[in-house]
């Protein structure tokens, strides 16, 4: 692909990040928190100097944000669905409207779609971008994304440095992209409270897929599974045919929605909105350094791609 890689942006996971990393104590003028909104305003600022040059086509790089209530469509499926998780900090949950607020102006976009998740708003620019002969790399710490990547795609965790390739997937998590939505289903998820099949973990959910490559084969062939050549492989199948029925719900929460009539489709980068930008960092009291690389942005991008 010769245009220019799309980058799409996990927001809310890098807004974490910010959160737990810079000083939770930092306040603004008013005495409102913006250590998040600092923090996103340093990753978004990095991404951009480490992905294009004024020589290159600009990119397309957007932030797709959690729609408030952004889990109705699991729920709906199974209430429980990430219902472990404590509430998110109020002091946080303040900061994300202005989080917004930044990517807008740095020229990015603020992407979500009600009722459902981050994830769900990727999965459908990734199918548009691809139909527009784009690559595309995932910003994100989110194994879940994975089962986007097409040959040219990358997943790409910043607080890792981590990169993997559509290849890399595999040598990961013993499956190909395409499989993981099965793999997670059948080995559950407990960062989402997934319930997959009790007893069986990752290795033996990889295992299961190599052999029979999907939750349909797997049922279609469930009598083979007894005969595999790995220790429990009985108590395996036993365990398959008792919680079909919790499969199949996994399964469609693992599933990531690839299809939301969504507005808007991303195009490519034409720089930032200064004023807008520089007066909500100003006022967020950012270091002035911070200011400076962001007004190195300045001049508009009217680029073809």
């Amino acid at each position: 692909m010769s245009q220019a890689r799309a980058w799409l942006i996990d927001s809310h996971a890098q807004i974490w990040r910010a959160w737990h990393v810079y000083d939770k104590e930092r306040t603004d003028r008013a005495g409102r928190p913006v250590n998040a909104l600092l923090g996103f305003a340093d990753y978004l600022l990095a991404l951009i100097e480490s992905t294009w040059q004024p020589s290159q086509p600009a990119p397309i790089i957007t932030a797709v944000f959690d729609a408030p209530c952004g889990r109705g469509h699991r729920q709906a499926i199974y209430p429980e669905y990430k219902g472990h998780r404590p509430p998110t900090p109020p002091r946080l949950q303040e900061q994300f409207p202005r989080c917004r607020e930044l990517a807008m102006a740095a020229g990015f976009g603020a992407l979500d779609y009600a009722g459902f998740e981050a994830d769900d708003v990727i999965g459908t620019l990734v199918g548009r971008l691809r139909s527009r002969e784009r690559a595309v790399t995932i910003v994100t710490g989110d194994k879940d994304l994975a089962q986007l990547l097409g040959p040219d795609d990358r997943w790409y965790n910043p607080m890792r440095g981590a990169v993997m390739a559509y290849g890399d997937v595999e040598r990961r998590f013993g499956v190909r992209p395409t499989q993981i939505a099965d793999w997670l289903a059948l080995a559950g998820d407990a960062s989402d409270n997934i319930p997959g099949v009790p007893g069986i973990g990752p290795r033996t959910a990889a295992r299961l897929l190599r052999k029979h490559d999907s939750i349909d084969g797997i049922y279609e062939n469930l009598s083979a599974v007894y005969g595999m050549k790995f220790r429990g492989a009985p108590r395996v199948q036993r365990q398959l045919q008792e919680n079909e029925e919790q499969v199949r719900l996994s399964r469609q929460l693992t599933e990531i929605v690839c299809d939301l009539p969504l507005a808007q489709t991303p195009t490519p980068w034409q720089g930032i909105d200064r004023a807008a930008l520089v007066g909500l960092l100003e006022q967020a009291g950012a270091d002035p350094a911070q200011i400076e690389r962001w007004e190195a942005w300045d001049e508009p991008l009217v680029r073809s791609a």
